[in-house]
């Protein structure tokens, strides 16, 4: 029973009513209990002072005890039944008058704590519980004081009982309105709990449908509380689940064309190792008929992979394997299930291009050797020339240290360059960035390339903006940049020519460019432009004295400053190279 959502929801409705009931009427009683009580206790202490105002008078000198007994009898009908007793004591607690002389008779020594109080000349007050009669009462002591000497005191007994009765009365009706409240909170429990749990019990069965693979439930919305938003995420989910599984069905189809017609073979293996899946593209690299069963092809792979595929493999393995005239790279990686061997997935992939631009990156170590090579060559042979006895010849020493002084240098360039492009490509150089204007290192660059170009005959014109943002660069890798782009502006441009120069900033970013009048670039060269070692007339590089580097690096440091470098040119009208450089916002 107590497993229904109902029953529960019922009790605790019960008992959280039944808590705010207690609490609240725990607290009421208590605050109602201290209210009286303390209303009392003034009432009691203003009548222990009027009595004890008009009775001073009475105990300076003489005490008049007869006036004050005939006194306090009469002040006493005033009161009752307030207070039960009254007595009038002396400094010493010995009674002077009393209201009920058969329990305080004149001449009685009272000692209660309240009267050592009062006799201090503090008001006393307690309140006990007399055993005799089961009746609480409160004991008053007022000192009665001329200046600050104690005279007597006035000691008022009074009963509490009407206090406790309207409390207990109290405690009658809260009792029956808990009972009331309880009652009309099991009653509109049991109705609010029906109305949630219907619904719920319906949502249950159709889930069940669901479960069992019908997927068009609907349920009738009622409401639009939570209740109704439940059943309107249901009929969602019903929807949204359908929807799924048929997109499901549609990845499942699509996955299955995108193995069938990609380029790279697919094995799938089970955890015993026999083959669950093929797709065309292994069997073409394997060079295995399609009709072949799944047993040929898992013999095929392990005479071929040499795999025993049963053993179960933790991670990723990669395997090179040679088909014939095709290189396979094969990736074997495991699948995994809740932490279990589910089987694997072979990866068949075609890298005999790949072996083949190897071949060309090989190709251009040597190239980079031939370009060391050839001077090394010279020297050797001019070398070689003067140690047969040419350096006795003055001029023709001179002409031959000269041809070995300038190939040491091209060599020197040739290996200098390799390696920055080398500790650039391996992210090896440190970059020493600070916020600095391109205008100045652009300035710098432009002066120290001006004696080259007036050597030639090349004029220099430049438009620089001094006042353009500052950009987070090294302020040296970017003059080595523009130093590199200028020379070959120098370089590929005849004596009579001109070289502009030009920095300016717009969205963000500062723009420098480097124009030439040069012999400019064919348009299909272009797009190799930036590739090392290459050059558009390697016969005519040679002549200018380029390493075919220079280029290469340059967009490399601009690339590590998240820049851009791009070429425009024209043959026989000339070059135009700008740098793009991101500004500091």
């Amino acid at each position: 029973m107590l497993k229904s959502i109902q029953t529960k929801l019922v009790i605790i409705y019960i008992l959280l009513i039944l808590l705010a009931m207690e609490f609240v009427g725990v607290y009421l009683l208590q605050s109602l209990e201290k209210y009286h009580i303390k209303n009392f206790s003034t009432y009691l202490n203003g009548q222990a002072q009027i009595i004890s105002n008009l009775l001073s008078r009475y105990l300076r000198e003489e005490k008049k005890i007869e006036e004050i007994q005939v006194i306090v009898k009469d002040y006493i009908k005033q009161i009752s039944p307030t207070v039960e007793c009254m007595l009038v004591l002396d400094d010493k607690s010995t009674v002077i008058a009393s209201t009920n002389e058969e329990l305080y008779p004149r001449g009685k020594k009272v000692l209660q704590p309240e009267l050592v109080k009062a006799s201090f000349g503090q008001v006393g007050e307690e309140i006990r519980m007399d055993s005799t009669k089961g009746t609480r009462y409160e004991y008053l002591a007022y000192p009665i004081k001329d200046n600050n000497r104690v005279l007597g005191i006035v000691y008022l007994i009074s009963p509490m009982e009407s206090i406790y009765d309207t409390l207990n009365e109290i405690k009658t009706i809260l009792f029956t309105a808990t009972l009331i409240a309880l009652l009309i909170t099991g009653f509109l429990g049991y109705s609010l709990s029906k109305t949630i749990t219907g619904p719920i019990q319906e949502v249950t069965n159709k889930a069940a449908l669901l479960a069992e693979g019908n997927f068009d439930q609907k349920i009738e919305v009622k409401s639009k509380d939570e209740i109704g938003k439940l059943t309107e995420m249901f009929n969602f989910l019903a929807g949204r689940l359908k929807e799924t599984l048929e997109q499901i069905s549609e990845e499942k189809n699509k996955m299955e064309a995108i193995f069938k017609n990609m380029a790279d073979g697919v094995i799938a293996l089970d955890k015993d190792g026999e083959v669950i899946y093929v797709n065309p593209a292994a069997f073409r690299l394997l060079e295995i008929e399609e009709e072949n069963s799944y047993e040929t092809l898992g013999q095929r792979l392990r005479e071929d992979l040499k795999l025993n595929l049963k053993n179960e493999m933790e991670a990723q393995k990669d395997l090179m394997v040679k088909i014939n005239n095709s290189i396979l790279k094969v990736i074997i990686a495991p699948m995994k299930r809740e932490d279990k061997s589910a089987g694997f997935i072979l990866i068949l992939h075609d890298i005999t291009k790949e072996q083949k631009l190897e071949e060309m990156r090989r190709e251009f170590v040597a190239n980079v050797s031939h370009e060391l090579r050839t001077p090394l060559t010279t020297i050797k042979s001019y070398t070689e020339t003067l140690l047969d006895g040419a350096l006795k010849d003055d001029q023709v020493s001179w002409q031959f240290l000269n041809v070995i002084n300038e190939e040491a240098d091209r060599m020197t360039r040739i290996v200098n360059d390799l390696l920055e492009l080398s500790r650039l490509d391996n992210k090896e150089v440190r970059f020493n960035k600070s916020a600095i204007n391109l205008a100045y290192v652009l300035s710098s660059a432009v002066s120290k390339m001006r004696v080259n170009a007036d050597k030639k005959g090349v004029k220099l014109f430049w438009e620089i903006k001094e006042d353009a943002p500052l950009c987070f660069a090294d302020s040296d890798k970017m003059e080595q940049v523009f130093q590199n782009i200028l020379s070959n502006a120098i370089k590929y441009t005849p004596s009579g020519g001109s070289i502009t120069v030009r920095l300016w900033d717009e969205d963000n970013y500062v723009f420098t460019s480097v124009k030439d009048t040069g012999i400019g670039i064919p348009k299909e060269d272009l797009p190799r432009i930036f590739e090392r070692f290459y050059r558009v007339d390697k016969t005519r590089s040679r002549e200018f004295g380029g390493t075919g580097l220079g280029l290469s690096i340059a967009k490399e440091i601009v690339k590590a400053h998240e820049g851009e470098i791009e070429i425009k040119s024209e043959v026989g009208k000339g070059t135009e190279v700008i740098v793009k450089i991101p500004a500091i916002v």
